[in-house]
């Protein structure tokens, strides 16, 4: 069934040529070999790619194929190489061997404009619009029709671009309001703008990166239609994500990547969630996902926010007389539609942002206007959403990044002498609670994954034994192994006394981790659900319309 060596081989077919995929070398797992049939035709594939960045092999032999008119889910680990692949994809960067295959053909790509050029787009997580323009700027900026006017002049022709625009709306099932900015715009919407202009531009294969990351449940469900709408008009998509509830539920085929190397290939029909995940990463402990039992909370306040308020900032939001108690041995979660405010309100409290009124309370003391030094010593922690450039310091070492903020204190530092022995054992040993993946210690952080970066930050907050800890986005990136690693701290951390205030737009976490759920729309507390266990509907509306109606 399988050519000798690992390259591309074609069959002929009613004249017609195609590309058969042979194994990967590290294949043995996969319920299938992804070859393709004679009556259907590969849009998008690789075929024994390999990428190489020094002595770091991304890309070890990867094989794919995105059948067409298919939703094709990519699933894996943070550095599994799903990044390393999708660039390859685009034409970002160039294999050292293999092949990229585009409507059953091998093609050499010099960059994402070749891939556009033959039908190939993207929608990344950071969204590529203008916020001061309209949508309907956005949508035709730089590819913009015009009527020709005497001489070498000409204008923008915007009634042709808004049949455009509403053209390839209605025909995936989407509502939008082209005149509205792009700044005062759900995400959602700035998402399926973003799929038009792809549409607009001639691509017939989509490659979604993480596209529910910043939904609210309600909202993934009207990307879901919005995807299925364009399956249903012939457009074929890449998926790629971490949940694999939304892989089950919308995806037609699953490919997951393993250290490099594609390790499993079946249809939805044919699999299990389980069994993806057993592949995603072999040594995962199970991830509880059921809320907490019921239970009384009866521990003394550790926090206390009384009508607390801040101005908005560059765009950012402001916040409106927002009171709260958080209280030893329980897990506060804070649910929102990214960008209503739980970012500010978690930055309030940790103090990098300043406040317009109201009080901070922690255990009995007000820290309105202390510094973040002098709450942390109070035993605040801060796990930031934003881990690149408040989490860390990305230049620096590992274990620098790991002990920073206790490098003055013993046993790392005795009499004011550091000790470098010491240090490196305790970056080791909070390194190893969390199985953060590393070369060295010494190795800037910046070369570690993102997910790998994450519990790097959360080994470093949870190490002093702090009493309160704002944990926002805790597992944003971050994959089975850590997510699991960093629900169990965080419920080790309440059972032991601790109070947790967690910020997440991922309802699932919030609802598996979280003694009470209050929601926040745009800057207000608008609702608490004191038993999450069975309310999603019940959050979700709150989190896009502000009330449980």
């Amino acid at each position: 069934m399988f050519p000798a060596k690992d390259t591309p081989t074609s069959l002929s077919n009613n004249n017609q040529e195609r590309v058969v995929f042979p194994r990967a070398p590290d294949f043995s797992h996969a319920r299938e070999a992804i070859v393709l049939s004679t009556d259907r035709s590969v849009a998008l594939g690789a075929v024994d790619l390999h990428k190489s960045y020094g002595a770091t092999k991304a890309n070890r032999g990867i094989s794919l194929s995105v059948m067409r008119g298919e939703i094709h889910a990519i699933v894996g680990e943070n550095g599994a190489g799903k990044s390393t692949l999708m660039r390859m994809l685009q034409g970002v960067e160039r294999p050292d061997s293999g092949h990229v295959v585009i409507a059953d053909k091998p093609v050499v790509l010099n960059g994402p404009a070749e891939a556009l050029a033959l039908s190939i787009g993207m929608v990344h997580q950071e969204f590529m619009l203008a916020p001061d323009l309209t949508l309907l700027e956005n949508l035709v900026l730089g590819e913009e029709p015009v009527t020709r006017q005497l001489g070498p002049l000409s204008r923008i022709d915007w009634a042709k671009a808004l049949r455009e625009g509403q053209g390839l709306a209605e025909s995936i099932g989407a509502q939008i309001d082209w005149q509205r900015r792009t700044s005062s715009v759900p995400v959602h919407i700035l998402q399926f703008v973003e799929i038009i202009r792809l549409l607009r531009r001639g691509c017939n294969v989509l490659i979604l990166d993480e596209p529910t990351a910043v939904l609210a449940p309600p909202q993934v469900e009207e990307l879901f239609d919005l995807l299925r709408n364009l399956r249903a008009n012939g457009t074929t998509i890449l998926f790629i994500s971490h949940k694999i509830g939304e892989v089950m539920a919308l995806a037609d085929q699953v490919t997951v990547i393993r250290q490099g190397k594609t390790v499993f290939h079946s249809t939805i029909a044919e699999t299990t969630g389980p069994e993806i995940a057993s592949h995603i990463v072999r040594d995962a402990p199970p991830l509880e996902t059921s809320p907490p039992p019921s239970r009384t909370v009866t521990g003394e306040p550790v926090l206390e926010l009384d009508g607390l308020s801040a101005r908005s900032l560059e765009k950012s939001q402001s916040l409106d007389n927002i009171s709260l108690q958080v209280r030893a041995g329980e897990i506060l979660g804070i649910a929102g539609v990214s960008g209503n405010g739980q970012g500010e309100l978690a930055e309030c409290i940790a103090g990098l942002r300043d406040t317009s009124a109201g009080n901070i309370i922690l255990q009995g003391a007000d820290i309105t206007g202390e510094t973040t030094l002098a709450r942390r010593n109070r035993g605040l922690a801060y796990v930031s959403a934003d881990r690149r450039h408040e989490g860390l310091t990305t230049a620096a070492s590992i274990e620098t990044n790991v002990i920073a903020g206790s490098h003055r204190a013993p046993p790392i530092t005795r009499g004011g002498i550091l000790s470098r022995k010491n240090l490196r054992q305790e970056a080791s040993k909070r390194l190893a609670a969390l199985k953060v993946v590393f070369g060295k210690v010494t190795d800037p952080a910046d070369s570690l994954s993102g997910g790998n970066q994450q519990k790097l930050v959360f080994a470093r907050e949870s190490a002093d034994n702090p009493k309160l800890m704002i944990a926002s986005q805790p597992t944003r990136g971050v994959d089975l192994n850590g997510i699991a690693a960093i629900h169990g701290l965080l419920r080790d951390f309440r059972d032991q006394g601790g109070a947790v205030l967690l910020a997440s737009e991922e309802l699932d976490e919030l609802i598996a981790l979280s003694d009470r759920v209050v929601v926040i729309f745009e800057g207000r507390l608008v609702g608490e659900v004191t038993s999450p266990a069975g309310a999603m509907a019940q959050i979700g509306q709150m989190m896009v319309q502000g009330d449980a109606a």
